[in-house]
């Protein structure tokens, strides 16, 4: 065998690999150095993910309040259109609680459903119309003539206390009203108003007709203008948003007729005159929950303090009893299937609503109140403060 025969060399490592081979030799010579490396980057990379996060949240709550800032500012210059559109919600919640019902359970399709749900709403608004009209106008007539002289009697009684003078001032100016000229140079704009209620109350009839229609239409509109990864949990609001109205919209036409019942046969077994007038008035301020209530006892009050003081006791007594009685069992029953809405919190959207849009913003404040909470707590609570991965 020759001596100078070749022998194949060992192949000579490429520099990059030299240095990894070096970098694993010094990680294996000190291991306490790479356990401190790996442990500097998770924490950066911890830092890094927590920065992003802190930085979605605070770019989404900044939304949050310019979208809300936004929305008062035109709210505040288009307040009843705004109201008549929220109106029409309302109507098209109402439409849909009868209409989905009847197509559950006779298998009909929703729009035959609808058609017979407002067939039957209108042949109701009819025959209660034609029953309750005319001598609900003559009660009213009558009740028209007799507040006056009601207050003047309150004044008089008022006068023999010393804790209830501070409010006879008001009672003498309330009962000093007349039909006189200057109320006469104001009839048309009464009329003005009138009609202005009237061809509202159409467009709202004919918005919620239109939504309750075809409710996915419109909503597929609005998530048109969301992102595609923020359009199911939209759904997933506004679909809890329409649970919400349409379980306090029940519930508050279930109290209507609950305690428009109980007031009228309370106010007939007291021989109160124009029992029945009064009781449809209590029912209907019902809809305004925690103010309405106060109101709606106002005129029996005072009709019955015209007759007797101790009748007008035994009526303030019957009110506190109803309002009681549906505070403790009505009220709790509806709050379980709605949102529970709190009273303060109801007070002041009230309030502040009668500033902004008159009777009709003191009409709509708490559907509106339930409509922010349900918000508020899908969208902050849940998707920011207890779930902020989410963000």
């Amino acid at each position: 065998m020759n001596a100078n025969t070749d022998f194949p060399s060992a192949p000579v490592p490429a520099p990059e690999h030299m240095a990894a081979q070096a970098e694993q030799t010094q990680r294996l010579a000190d291991p306490a150095q790479a356990a401190a490396s790996e442990a500097a980057a998770t924490v950066a990379a911890a830092q890094e993910l927590s920065d992003s996060r802190f930085l979605r949240r605070t770019l989404l709550v900044t939304g949050l309040f310019l979208f809300t800032g936004l929305t008062l500012t035109m709210f505040w210059y288009a307040s009843d259109v705004f109201l008549v559109l929220f109106a029409g919600i309302l109507m098209a919640v109402l439409l849909r609680a009868p209409t989905n019902w009847l197509s559950r359970v006779t298998g009909v399709r929703p729009g035959v459903a609808l058609g017979a749900t407002i067939a039957t709403l209108a042949l109701m608004v009819f025959i209660l119309v034609s029953l309750f009209a005319r001598p609900m106008a003559e009660q009213i007539g009558q009740l028209i003539e007799t507040l006056p002289q009601a207050m003047e009697r309150a004044e008089e009684w008022m006068g023999n206390y010393r804790w209830a003078r501070p409010l006879q001032p008001l009672l003498a100016e309330l009962a000093n009203l007349r039909l006189d000229s200057q109320l006469l140079g104001r009839a048309s704009g009464l009329i003005t108003s009138i009609g202005s209620a009237v061809g509202g109350l159409v467009v709202v009839i004919f918005i919620g007709i239109y939504l309750a229609a075809q409710p996915r239409l419109y909503q597929r509109g609005v998530m048109h203008l969301l992102p595609r990864r923020a359009r199911p949990r939209a759904y997933e609001v506004m679909d809890e948003i329409g649970r919400v109205l349409r379980a306090w919209l029940l519930g508050r036409l279930v109290t209507m007729v609950v305690v428009g019942i109980a007031a009228g046969i309370g106010l007939w077994w007291l021989e109160v005159p124009l029992a029945f007038t009064l009781a449809v008035m209590t029912g209907l301020l019902e809809f305004v929950p925690y103010i309405g209530p106060i109101l709606s006892a106002g005129a029996p009050m005072l009709i019955a303090l015209n007759l007797d003081p101790e009748l007008a006791f035994y009526v303030a007594v019957l009110y506190i009893g109803i309002q009681t009685a549906e505070n403790y069992l009505l009220s709790p029953l509806i709050e379980q299937r709605a949102v529970a809405l709190p009273p303060a919190l109801v007070v002041f959207s009230t309030l502040l609503l009668a500033v902004l849009a008159g009777p009709l913003g003191v009409l709509l404040a708490s559907p509106i109140t339930a409509t922010g909470i349900v918000a508020v707590k899908l969208l902050y609570v849940e998707d920011v403060v207890e779930n902020p991965s989410k963000t």
